[in-house]
């Protein structure tokens, strides 16, 4: 049985741990910043992971990366310890531990740091027919679960494949921060990598905590738990060439009038129409009552704005719906996205949150966030405009960003392509409905069919 082969039957049998440790910031962090409260959006979260993985291939030419052609795993290792080591004296939540669903302990006791060798080639991975092949640089079982009571805040796993390759693939708690802090802590990480410099200016993140969106008055929330579950569910990838893009936005302004309609607004339209109309066919062939969310990075919307290295759960929502033939329509649901977005910008995203206003609601009920029978759910996660490709060690930029399979039914996740103004999505479905969502003709007059993934 070849690698590939045991990729399918037993994935762990081709990883091969070779060290493992703690690893703690280069100084302790002050006394008067023990203590980092958890503001109402962070406790109304799950303990989930955010996981993200970085590939960057062996190159046969590049000066650049000459060192990293002929290091041992254990060098390549010692460099990224030593810059995270440094990293975590700036970004020190994550090198602590949850004291209760309210605050972090930050007391310096560290991140996980994991490194392994895979016995197979990059490519093979990269270019696997199993949906679920690349989860094998994640540390074994952490993508999207929860992270319980004295567990690291951050895990990292580094890995190295017999062609030589590298996969840098970090799991960050969603309690600390939300994509925009993953993508801040990452960059930082990397440069301190590349750079080698034991004089390396550090960063001033500021972790806005409870400052914004205040704790409850009458003690912390009881932890949701929230379990990733992908039991009959699939995650694909959809790519979408900016020639596409062109002609769809076109298409859009013309039956829509809505002018300079957005990626993010005609690709996710396009999305919900695709699987609302997946879902129907496998009921009674109506139109199901079906509502898409929308996540919003609100830094740019608090007044006064806050900077993009402000840490936290900084996010509001804004929603549509569709209930008949004529409300699934790309017209209505692109005009219908623009209106959420101006409405949005226009509201105070303190006191008029919709994100904490759901969350309150849903406190007073006894129920989860957006936990209902009337509607089928699906949320979007817009990561367009993060420099994900940007992330450079030392070794380039990577081949493919990847984020693993999960964490729920009905899930889209919008990403920039490594170059280009192309856009690739990730979508996560129940198995029935992605059979009838990745054979739609109009999803499939614009996107490509689904890559080996």
């Amino acid at each position: 049985m070849d690698a590939l082969q045991l990729l399918l039957v037993s994935p762990s049998s081709l990883v091969s741990v070779r060290e493992k440790f703690v690893i703690k910031p280069s100084s302790l962090t002050p006394s008067t910043l023990r203590y980092h409260k958890l503001s109402l959006v962070d406790q109304s979260l799950s303990n989930m992971y955010i996981p993200f993985a970085f590939f960057y291939p062996k190159k046969q030419t590049d000066d650049a990366i000459t060192s990293m052609k002929n290091s041992e795993l254990s060098h390549i290792a010692h460099l990224l310890q030593r810059s995270l080591s440094q990293t975590l004296v700036s970004y020190y939540p994550y090198a602590g531990r949850l004291r209760d669903n309210a605050t972090v302990d930050c007391n310096d006791m560290g991140a996980e740091f994991l490194s392994v060798k895979i016995k197979c080639p990059m490519s093979g991975i990269l270019n696997h027919p199993h949906p679920n092949a690349e989860s094998i640089v994640f540390p074994k079982g952490l993508p999207w679960k929860n992270n319980y009571e004295g567990g690291n805040l951050l895990v990292v796993q580094i890995s190295q494949f017999d062609c030589g390759g590298i996969t840098v693939s970090a799991c960050l708690s969603y309690k600390i921060g939300d994509g925009c802090s993953v993508i801040n802590f990452l960059t930082y990480w990397a440069r301190a990598t590349r750079d080698h410099a034991t004089d390396l200016v550090l960063p001033s993140p500021r972790f806005v905590g409870d400052s914004v969106f205040i704790s409850p008055q009458n003690g912390p929330l009881v932890a949701p738990v929230i379990e990733s579950n992908v039991n009959e569910c699939v995650q694909k990838r959809f790519s979408f060439p900016s020639t596409k893009l062109d002609t769809l936005r076109a298409k859009v302004i013309a039956q829509s009038g809505v002018q300079n309609p957005t990626r993010a607004e005609i690709v996710s339209a396009l999305l919900f129409k695709c699987a609302t109309k997946a879902a129907s066919k496998l009921s009674c062939g109506s139109v199901r009552p079906s509502k898409l969310v929308h996540y919003l990075n609100v830094r740019t919307m608090i007044k006064p704005r806050l900077p993009r290295s402000a840490i936290g759960n900084l996010l509001s929502v804004f929603s549509i719906e569709a209930t008949n033939e004529e409300e699934i329509e790309l017209s209505c649901l692109v005009r219908n996205l623009r209106k959420g977005v101006e409405l949005a910008y226009k509201k105070d995203q303190v006191e008029q949150n919709e994100l904490v206003l759901e969350i309150v609601e849903s406190m007073r009920n006894g129920k989860l966030p957006y936990e209902t029978d009337e509607y089928d759910m699906y949320f979007c996660s817009n990561l367009c405009k993060f420099p994900w490709y940007s992330v450079d060690f030392g070794w380039g930029k990577p081949e493919r960003v990847s984020l693993p399979n999960g964490p729920f039914k009905k899930m889209f996740f919008l990403k920039d392509y490594q170059t280009g103004q192309g856009l690739e999505v990730h979508v996560m479905l129940q198995k029935q409905q992605m059979s009838a969502f990745e054979c739609d003709e109009e999803l499939l007059e614009f996107a490509s069919v689904p890559s080996l993934y």
